[in-house]
């Protein structure tokens, strides 16, 4: 799992608590049984999801690196050297009723041997007509020289990875910013807060606001702002749980305008040990409102109003296997998520419609996988 660790205006803070109220009143949807229908298949390691002003579904491709490998050295003591492959097979896919159709390609993609674990266009956002496209990893943690791959492969990926821009409603790329760097050189200024771990960066999660866009960095721990003019501001640091680090993975901005986050955890924790994080401007630290969680990969409202949560497994990360993901709503303060569909293959992004959530599976695919690309985007509704 690595590999995939390496995805506006608010209330006055005199109106939080009537704010948390409204979250609280938000009527429960009435589940009851409900249809889970897969509407895309054969993606490349799909993360993210967010609808475009067209009412498109649109979804986030890590891809499966490339051809391209070379060996990693162990990132703890006693884990065994890897390998690395690069390659540019990451994209953004629009889906359409006869299934999913390539919009952006040939991004670069960097993956475990075969495929797994992936990182590349891992989240997307819309936000006054454009897509934004955000990549993992950043290009400080990519050797200037690397035997086997090319220089050209090197320099692309250090152009991409962790940079955010925007593809706006004529094809034009634009607002490229490497937030990567950013994060990288901030973790090797701040080693004290995850000692064993930085510097590290992984900008995995991104939300577009008229007045800019927020990040998410799973490896940094850190929610930033990315300004108009290319600015970055830390605003956040997720506090780590026990074991190793926080990992945020989601971001979602709430009927109270606060800003909400889910997270993975890292490995060695135990079940339940993911938490989701309540964010207003002027704290650096958040505020903890749920727990009890598995590795949250995906989070957003419903279109109940209520919260939900994409658990990558229930189990613990190490533990983690194909059948142990779940959808799950989660109560203001609460401890236990309440389950809405169990028995999902490594799930990821989160989307609303106007009567259903979408979330995507098999977002890391298996690293033996040579039938090409298995993932796929659910539609979970009332049956």
């Amino acid at each position: 799992m690595s590999g995939f660790k390496r995805a506006s205006a608010v209330c006055a803070a005199a109106a939080l608590a009537l704010c948390a109220s409204l979250v609280l009143a938000a009527p429960g949807w009435g589940w009851g049984t409900i249809k889970v229908t897969p509407i895309a298949k054969g993606l490349d390691n799909p993360r993210d999801l967010d609808f475009g002003p067209d009412g498109k579904l649109y979804v986030a491709e890590a891809g499966h690196g490339g051809k391209e490998c070379f060996k990693t050295p162990p990132h703890e003591v006693g884990e065994e050297e890897e390998t690395t492959c690069f390659g540019f097979t990451s994209g953004i896919s629009r889906i359409d009723w006869n299934g999913p159709h390539k919009v952006l390609s040939g991004l670069f993609s960097q993956s475990e041997e075969g495929g797994g674990g992936a990182l590349g266009i891992d989240a997307i956002s819309f936000s006054g007509g454009r897509l934004y496209g955000l990549e993992g990893g950043s290009a400080p943690q990519i050797p200037s020289s690397i035997p086997g791959v090319s220089p050209a492969t090197i320099a692309g990926g250090k152009a991409e990875a962790g940079h955010l821009g925007f593809v706006d409603s004529h094809g034009h790329i634009g607002g490229v910013v490497d937030v990567g760097s950013f994060d990288f050189n901030w973790t090797q200024e701040h080693k004290e807060l995850v000692p064993e771990q930085f510097p590290d960066a992984n900008p995995y999660a991104v939300l577009a606001l008229p007045q800019g866009e927020l990040i998410l960095d799973a490896a940094a721990n850190t929610l930033e702002f990315v300004s108009p003019s290319g600015s970055i501001k830390v605003l956040a640091f997720i506090p780590n749980p026990p074991v190793s680090d926080a990992v945020p993975t989601c971001l979602a901005k709430g009927p109270d305008g606060a800003i909400y986050m889910g997270q993975l955890v890292g490995a060695g924790n135990k079940e339940g040990a993911g938490a989701i994080w309540r964010w207003t401007p002027g704290h650096f630290t958040p505020e903890k409102v749920a727990s009890g969680l598995g590795s949250v990969t995906g989070c957003g409202f419903g279109p109940d109003g209520q919260f939900y949560a994409v658990e990558f497994s229930t189990k613990n990360l190490i533990e983690a296997a194909p059948g142990t993901g779940a959808v799950v709503r989660v109560a203001p303060h609460s401890t236990s998520p309440t389950t809405i569909a169990s028995g999902l293959n490594f799930p990821g992004g989160f989307a609303a419609g106007r009567d259903a959530i979408y979330v995507s599976q098999w977002i890391v695919a298996p690293a033996d996988n040579h039938g090409g690309p298995t993932g796929e985007v659910l539609r979970i509704s009332r049956g």
